[in-house]
């Protein structure tokens, strides 16, 4: 068998241009369902109703890594124009019917749609920058489409021969065993973490009815559609001056967005100009010879991170005092108390090289580091090399030595 690559399987499927495919083990499809990983988890399938329409069926559930990359390749290779529904319910067709348990699904379908129009109409109150009117337009014209599609406007009957009522009846309802079964809905999530325990989602039912009682399922002149859905969000809101508050709004947010954008602009300018100033000291500096340097940084206008002793000689280190403290050329500060007691060690190491013993210093952070030799006049404690007389020129500054 030839190679297909992923992407292929995705096109061979949206096409239907042979029966199944399959790239390795963990993408592939069989007729009208393609799957990643197995048929736990089903991608998207090819609908098609008695009339002959045809829609796709995408899933909106996660699982992986590589089964999000063959998602983006179902999406991909769906031609443009068809008619696609974005749901992680799984509803199809057995020889043209609906079973008991798909028809279930296809109405707890339209209340994830309700549930989700009620959220838009909530978070119009507090928006600051988005108006979810075209959002809600998306939401009803999806049920008018679902509802159509799969015939749920009608009765009709299923694999079994049982008659299936027209499923907006059931969803308004107000017998408390058909509200359970059709306002309790299984939570969308992961594979990973799928959740079959129900949730309670009859809240949404009286916003159900009120889209019902609007004729908002149906659309029709697109004018009167828009100013019917425009005004749903006024009469929900209870606020007459709905959308002149939200346009208030809208200003002050971006009001508030320019000011912070002046800003955040004026701290990018300031940062240019901070990068060029330290480019052009650093041009600066770099022309220096040690010796003019080493004159800057002893009196603190020179950093540690733009000086360094040069390679070859005996020390690698000088020191100098701030703020009554002891400061290195590699960052490291000595409290003046420290000091002291290292000096009077420096000061035996200094007469006796014999009388050396390992010792440890203690840095401002509290830090413990290692005396690890003293020869030629060079204490080596860490990575430092330090010159006795570097060492005597600080404790002078210190005044711990004569």
């Amino acid at each position: 068998m030839s190679y297909i690559s992923a992407p292929m399987v995705a096109h061979l499927w949206a096409h239907q241009s042979q029966d199944s495919a399959r790239n390795g083990s963990n993408f592939y499809f069989e007729g009208k369902d393609i799957y990643s990983y197995g048929r736990h988890f089903r991608c998207a399938s090819i609908e098609t109703n008695q009339r002959g329409e045809s829609v796709y069926l995408v899933t909106t559930r996660t699982y992986s890594t590589t089964t999000a990359k063959h998602m983006h390749m179902v999406r991909n290779a769906i031609p443009c124009g068809e008619q696609i529904f974005n749901t992680w319910r799984e509803v199809s067709f057995s020889n043209g019917r609906l079973s008991e348990s798909k028809y279930l699904e296809a109405a707890h379908y339209i209340v994830d749609q309700v549930e989700r129009i009620g959220e838009c109409l909530d978070a119009q109150r507090r928006s600051r920058s988005q108006d979810y009117r075209d959002e809600v337009k998306d939401h009803l014209l999806d049920i008018g489409c679902w509802v159509e599609f799969w015939g749920l406007d009608k009765r009709q009957k299923s694999t079994k021969g049982r008659w299936l009522m027209p499923v907006l009846e059931k969803l308004a309802s107000a017998n408390g065993k058909i509200r359970r079964q059709y306002w309790h809905v299984t939570g969308e999530g992961s594979v990973s973490n799928y959740n079959f325990s129900l949730t309670d989602k009859s809240q949404y039912q009286e916003l159900f009815l009120d889209l019902l009682a609007r004729n908002l399922f149906h659309a029709s002149d697109s004018g009167e559609f828009e100013q019917q859905v425009s005004q749903l969000f006024i009469d929900r809101s209870g606020d007459e001056l709905l959308w002149e508050h939200f346009r208030q709004r809208q200003e002050k947010q971006e009001e508030v967005n320019r000011r912070r954008e002046e800003i955040r602009e004026r701290r990018r300018a300031e940062q240019r100009e901070r990068w060029q100033k330290e480019n052009e000291e650093r041009q600066r500096v770099a022309c220096m010879t040690f010796e003019e340097k080493k004159g800057l940084w002893y009196s603190g206008e020179l950093s540690n991170a733009w000086f360094s002793v040069p390679c070859g000689l005996e020390f690698n280190t000088l020191l100098r005092v701030r703020n009554g403290r002891i400061e290195t050329s590699k960052g490291i500060r000595v409290e003046a108390e420290e000091a002291a007691r290292l000096w009077r060690l420096v000061e035996r190491f200094h007469q006796n090289e014999t009388n050396f013993r390992h010792d440890m210093v203690h840095d401002a952070n509290n830090n413990r580091w290692s005396i690890n030799s003293y020869q030629n006049d060079i204490l080596t404690a860490g990575c430092h090399r330090i010159s006795y007389q570097e060492m005597y020129n600080a404790a002078r500054q210190l005044g711990i030595a004569a």
